[in-house]
Protein backbone atom coordinates (compact mmCIF):
# COMPACT_ATOMS: atom_id res chain seq x y z
CA UNK A 1 0.00 0.00 0.00
CA UNK A 2 3.26 2.16 0.66
CA UNK A 3 4.21 1.47 -2.10
CA UNK A 4 0.96 3.02 -4.64
CA UNK A 5 1.41 5.77 -1.97
CA UNK A 6 4.95 6.56 -2.98
CA UNK A 7 4.01 6.08 -6.76
CA UNK A 8 0.72 8.22 -7.24
CA UNK A 9 3.43 11.25 -5.21
CA UNK A 10 6.15 10.26 -7.70
CA UNK A 11 3.60 10.79 -10.67
CA UNK A 12 2.00 13.88 -9.58
CA UNK A 13 5.64 15.53 -8.72
CA UNK A 14 7.10 17.84 -11.42
CA UNK A 15 5.34 19.97 -14.06
CA UNK A 16 4.10 16.52 -16.06
CA UNK A 17 2.88 15.43 -13.41
CA UNK A 18 0.98 18.70 -12.24
CA UNK A 19 -0.11 19.21 -15.91
CA UNK A 20 -2.00 15.54 -16.19
CA UNK A 21 -3.45 15.87 -12.70
CA UNK A 22 -4.98 19.33 -14.27
CA UNK A 23 -5.99 17.41 -16.60
CA UNK A 24 -7.78 14.95 -14.74
CA UNK A 25 -9.43 17.43 -12.72
CA UNK A 26 -10.84 19.58 -15.52
CA UNK A 27 -11.95 16.03 -17.36
CA UNK A 28 -14.05 15.57 -13.74
CA UNK A 29 -15.81 18.87 -13.52
CA UNK A 30 -16.69 18.50 -17.44
CA UNK A 31 -18.09 15.23 -16.48
CA UNK A 32 -20.19 16.56 -14.01
CA UNK A 33 -21.08 19.01 -15.67
CA UNK A 34 -22.74 17.24 -18.62
CA UNK A 35 -23.46 15.00 -16.15
CA UNK A 36 -26.11 17.48 -14.25
CA UNK A 37 -26.99 18.89 -17.90
CA UNK A 38 -28.37 15.50 -18.97
CA UNK A 39 -30.18 14.88 -15.49
CA UNK A 40 -32.33 18.29 -16.31
CA UNK A 41 -32.46 18.44 -19.65
CA UNK A 42 -36.58 18.50 -19.20
CA UNK A 43 -36.20 21.43 -16.93
CA UNK A 44 -34.11 23.77 -18.99
CA UNK A 45 -35.84 22.55 -22.67
CA UNK A 46 -39.19 23.64 -20.74
CA UNK A 47 -37.59 26.79 -18.93
CA UNK A 48 -36.23 27.89 -22.26
CA UNK A 49 -39.27 27.04 -24.20
CA UNK A 50 -41.92 29.09 -21.58
CA UNK A 51 -39.29 31.76 -22.12
CA UNK A 52 -39.34 32.34 -26.02
CA UNK A 53 -43.02 31.96 -25.70
CA UNK A 54 -43.17 35.09 -23.21
CA UNK A 55 -40.67 37.37 -25.29
CA UNK A 56 -42.78 36.17 -28.06
CA UNK A 57 -45.95 37.46 -26.72
CA UNK A 58 -44.33 41.13 -25.95
CA UNK A 59 -45.49 44.34 -27.24
CA UNK A 60 -43.69 47.43 -27.42
CA UNK A 61 -45.04 48.73 -24.33
CA UNK A 62 -49.20 49.55 -25.51
CA UNK A 63 -48.08 51.67 -28.55
CA UNK A 64 -49.44 49.58 -30.79
CA UNK A 65 -46.29 49.37 -33.63
CA UNK A 66 -44.84 45.79 -32.70
CA UNK A 67 -42.09 45.08 -34.91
Amino acid sequence: MTNLINRAKYAVSGEDGASNLEIIVWFSVVLVIATILFLFRDAITGFIEKATSRVANWTDGGTGSDK
